[in-house]
């Protein structure tokens, strides 16, 4: 769920000492005040559904200013450098298998392309790299933890080779935007590919090489070892899959290729 099309009609009103969020809906007689935690959602041209006819933001502060207000992320500071979620990914795949971690901006779109893959067993999205232990999806959100949005999948390498999802990480998103996709923008829309083995990381660091020579643009994706995996919010599982918002179920049949539809 994208905050996004959240509300009917709003309006956003900053002072020099707080920021307030108006909201008034056509159901509901008396107006409201509500404190949001995070308003990156808002970005302008969204691909995810936002009434703009009924909308109206006067001005769009900065993370950085939501931050010093007191949005984002409510964590202490001190378990912000936590050392558990940089330990290494300890869980483990089933029998026969391994794990990948890719960050590819909104990991909707990324999740059921790897769904379609022939020989991947499951797939997951979540939150890593990050430094805040059980992160959830608004302290993600708030761009003050580091984590990146990611699927971690579990395939079958005498089905599937890491190549193979290579070409569908490439193929799916855009690796020379730092910290953005299309609209989304944010540290947790960067591109990483996170390696669990000495042979994954060869792939991917070759695998990037190859990719360079028919760009451009500098690709900018991070290749880091796999740490901690966070398991994001049920709602956020397979959620093209499922529906999403409006119940558009797509298809995560293995090879298929319909374009994939992302919105919130």
């Amino acid at each position: 769920m994208r905050i996004c099309g959240a509300v009917t009609c709003s309006s956003i009103a900053t002072t020099s000492n707080s920021i307030l969020v108006y909201i008034s809906s056509s159901i509901s007689s008396p107006s409201k005040t509500k404190f949001l935690p995070s308003l990156s959602r808002f970005s302008v041209g969204r691909s995810c559904f936002f009434p703009q006819t009924r909308s109206h933001i006067t001005i769009k502060p900065s993370m950085n200013l939501l931050n010093r207000l007191g949005f984002g992320s409510t964590r202490a500071p001190e378990n912000m450098d936590s050392t558990i979620p940089q330990g290494p990914d300890d869980d483990i795949p089933a029998p026969g298998q391994q794990f990948a971690q890719f960050g590819a901006g909104c990991f909707w779109g990324i999740e059921l392309a790897f769904q379609r893959v022939p020989g991947v067993s499951k797939t997951e999205v979540g939150y890593t790299q990050g430094f805040l232990h059980n992160p959830t999806y608004e302290d993600v959100c708030s761009g003050t933890t580091n984590h990146t949005e990611v699927v971690r999948v579990q395939y079958d390498p005498k089905e599937c080779n890491f190549d193979t999802l290579l070409d569908v990480f490439w193929d799916k998103h855009d690796p020379t935007t730092p910290n953005r996709q299309g609209n989304d923008v944010g540290t947790q829309y960067r591109s990483g590919i996170y390696f669990y083995t000495p042979e994954q990381e060869k792939v991917a660091k070759e695998s990037v090489e190859q990719r360079q020579k028919q760009l451009n643009r500098k690709i900018v994706t991070e290749i880091l070892p796999a740490k901690k995996f966070y398991r994001a919010e049920e709602y956020h599982q397979q959620y093209l899959a499922k529906g999403g918002r409006f119940g558009f179920k797509q298809s995560a049949a293995k090879g298929c290729n319909d374009p994939i539809r992302c919105y919130g």
